[in-house]
């Protein structure tokens, strides 16, 4: 018997609505009711999927984005969290920048800054009053009330790596997931647009999933991380 909220009821409930989702879809394909062209088939995609997965061209084409992905999200995320913190110190730093770093919605450098406004001052002025010398208290009392913030928008900001890699490749690129994507979309090839996207949805949940984890670890005194 399943247990209410458990994580086999939640992949359970999932599985349904999915297997749903398939029937009706391929059901209105093949009556007519809906026309391949726009919208193909459930099971067309899963074909063209299978024989990508297969060959080498996918996985090269996923390896770019994601080392694309990988690497803008720890250069925005380093400097994020710099910015963050360098700012939260220099008031008058962060009057004059602020509009413009909040242009490029810099998630982690937000966070960042939210998180150290928000450290108990009552426990950083206990510390210093005990002769703690600035960079202890940055290390041992800021940063430590400072990592949930920063994780709940590194989770976000993966995501948007994701999606910023693809739109790059979009626009001006010969290799990636978003290059497969353009290319299919070029060619009115609605299997391989679908199949693209699924692709980019399995990653978007897998990398959630992966900061979770990491969060999760790192913080198992909180115990509210949420996977999906």
């Amino acid at each position: 018997m399943m247990t209410p909220g458990s994580r086999q009821e939640r992949w359970i409930l999932r599985a349904g609505v999915l297997v749903l989702i398939v029937l009706i879809w391929e059901g209105l394909c093949r009556v007519g009711l809906a026309s391949e062209f726009w919208v193909s088939r459930p099971f067309l995609i899963a074909a063209r999927l299978r024989d990508a997965a297969l060959s080498s061209s996918l996985w090269f084409h996923m390896g770019v984005t994601v080392t694309e992905t990988v690497f803008g999200f720890l250069f925005g995320a380093m400097a994020g969290i710099l910015a963050g913190f360098a700012l939260a110190r220099w008031r008058r730093a962060h009057v004059a920048l602020d509009p413009y770093l909040m242009g490029v919605y810099a998630l982690p450098r937000i966070n960042t800054y939210v998180g150290v406004q928000n450290v108990d001052q009552d426990l950083v002025n206990a510390v210093k009053t005990m002769g703690a010398p600035p960079r202890f208290v940055t290390r041992r009392v800021v940063l430590p009330s400072c990592v949930p913030w920063i994780f709940s928008g590194l989770r976000i900001s993966m995501a948007l790596a994701l999606t910023a890699s693809v739109v790059g490749e979009m626009l001006a690129a010969q290799y990636g997931l978003g290059f497969m994507l353009a290319r299919a979309s070029g060619t009115f090839d609605t299997t391989g647009i679908f199949m693209v996207l699924i692709v980019l949805a399995l990653l978007a949940v897998g990398t959630y999933n992966l900061m979770s984890r990491l969060e999760k670890r790192l913080l198992h005194w909180r115990g509210d991380t949420i996977t999906v």
